[in-house]
């Protein structure tokens, strides 16, 4: 039986995205603990879905430590790692300061790969951290975490109009008119947003009346309690953004929004329900043919 540290830097979809490895790391390897090291938002999700043993935050100084050309000082981070039998380390390490450090702390064996294929690669993301640890493509396509089933509010459709970038986003007034036709047709709205997103929230509270009874917002929320609310929703429609690949992961009907800046081929939420928009100029996209789109996926 081994343990397993993980450190996967990045978003919140870059760390979702890994999960499909972590889960089928456990039975590849026997693993007996999983250390995932990733972004603190995600952390509780890994834990709570028990793909990962003990978590910690990659933003955490002492991580720091793993660049340093002085080795690994930190009393309790040489502890941990001197109990490891294997790391994985999905990062940049040019240098190979990293896998020197790592392996002078006492770890056999090592795995440093980038944290994303090359440039011009169309494999997925997902697929490309599994093959750098030898677990085959399909198992990682196929995963989805094991959670007790959850009651579907029938007419509430989640909506997350924000992404980690400006210039992924659909126009706020675009997802406006979504919500104006879904409250039309007695749908209820689960508005989501993230931190710098309250401005989206702000716009669509000036220009829209909700009907008593069909509008809730999230805001700023753990994603253990967004996964919870969208498991209870119909649908689900955002942009190119974590929240779209945690909406994925759990199964939710989910319309995805991709504009130019998106690697759709790298990037596309792995989930059994996922319908992709993919518009070169997301000014383009009309909210007629979104809407369409919905109706037909989420059988409104």
């Amino acid at each position: 039986m081994m343990n397993i540290l993980v450190i996967r830097p990045g978003a919140i979809g870059d760390a979702l995205i890994a999960f499909p490895t972590l889960y089928a790391l456990r039975t590849k390897y026997g693993a007996k603990r999983i250390t995932f090291v990733s972004n603190a938002s995600v952390l509780p999700l890994a834990q709570a879905w028990k793909l990962a043993n003990e978590v910690s935050d990659f933003q955490d100084t002492q991580w720091s430590e793993l660049f340093s050309t002085a080795g690994i000082r930190n009393s309790g981070l040489r502890e941990l790692i001197a109990a490891t039998d294997m790391a994985i380390c999905w990062l940049s390490d040019p240098e190979h300061l990293v896998e020197r450090n790592l392996r002078q702390a006492g770890v056999k064996k090592i795995i440093v790969a980038p944290g994303r294929p090359p440039e011009h690669s169309y494999e997925h993301v997902a697929e490309y951290l599994a093959r750098t640890v030898r677990i085959p493509a399909k198992q990682v396509r196929a995963w989805h975490p094991a959670l007790p089933t959850a009651p579907r509010a029938g007419k509430t459709i989640a909506i997350h109009p924000g992404s980690g970038g400006e210039r992924k986003n659909w126009p706020v007034a675009s997802f406006a008119e979504i919500i104006k036709t879904l409250w039309q047709e007695k749908y209820a709205v689960l508005l989501l947003a993230g931190p710098a997103e309250e401005q989206k929230i702000a716009y669509l509270e000036t220009h829209l009346t909700p009907p008593p009874g069909l509008y809730r917002t999230l805001v700023n929320a753990p994603l253990l309690e967004i996964s919870q609310q969208l498991r209870q929703c119909k649908g689900y429609l955002g942009n190119d953004s974590g929240i779209t690949h945690l909406a994925a992961m759990l199964g939710i009907p989910t319309v995805a929004i991709f504009g130019s800046t998106s690697r759709t081929s790298n990037w596309e939420p792995l989930g059994r329900h996922v319908d992709i928009i993919q518009q070169p100029d997301l000014n383009f996209l009309t909210p007629y043919i979104v809407m369409a789109i919905m109706r037909a996926d989420f059988r409104m």
